[in-house]
């Protein structure tokens, strides 16, 4: 066999699969001084200056820093420093205190 084709053949080979980004237990994502615990499963996300944004099988959030949106609903003011736990289906906890949607 030719290896110099080898490259060639794992970048076809890997090029006709599908990845999806799994998240482990634990994990955590930082972005303008919050940090999201996010739970293990199947996800895509993006964090950094920006903020963080997760979207996950059993929950979507997303912040920029300032304020908090699960499951496209406002649970309110974030400051930096702040940690964000999303590792408990239905459950949104923020420095350890489960947080409810704001009302309008």
């Amino acid at each position: 066999m030719n290896w110099s084709l080898l490259p060639l053949l794992a970048v076809v080979l890997l090029g006709s699969c599908k990845f999806k980004a799994v998240v482990s237990s634990g994990s955590e994502l930082k972005g303008e001084g919050i940090t999201f615990q996010v739970p293990d499963e199947t996800s895509s996300s993006s964090s950094g200056s920006g903020g963080i944004e997760f979207n996950g099988e059993s929950v979507k959030a997303k912040t920029d820093g300032k304020t908090l949106t699960v499951d496209d609903k406002d649970y309110g003011a974030l400051k930096s420093g702040d940690v964000v736990d999303l590792r408990e289906k239905g459950k949104v906890l923020v420095n350890g205190a489960e947080r409810s949607p704001v009302t309008p």
